[in-house]
């Protein structure tokens, strides 16, 4: 897969739907969008709404969440 941005939901369950198919173990990582964009990071979004953005500083980072088993 070549892929050049980092590929983002705003719902949490497609989020989760999206590391299922694509992580093994899944994990979701919630990060502060609204700080990023404040910020100047500038976000696209695709034709089946999901958002893009080229980086994620680690700052942004909010949660990381495990999906149990």
């Amino acid at each position: 897969m070549k892929r050049h941005a980092v590929h983002l939901q705003a719902d949490e369950l497609k989020a989760w739907q999206s590391a299922e198919r694509w992580n093994s173990p899944p994990v979701v990582i919630k990060i502060d969008a609204e700080s990023m964009n404040r910020d100047g990071f500038k976000f696209g979004v695709s034709e089946n709404n999901v958002w893009c953005v080229e980086n994620v500083p680690i700052k942004y980072i909010i949660e990381k969440i495990y999906k149990k088993a």
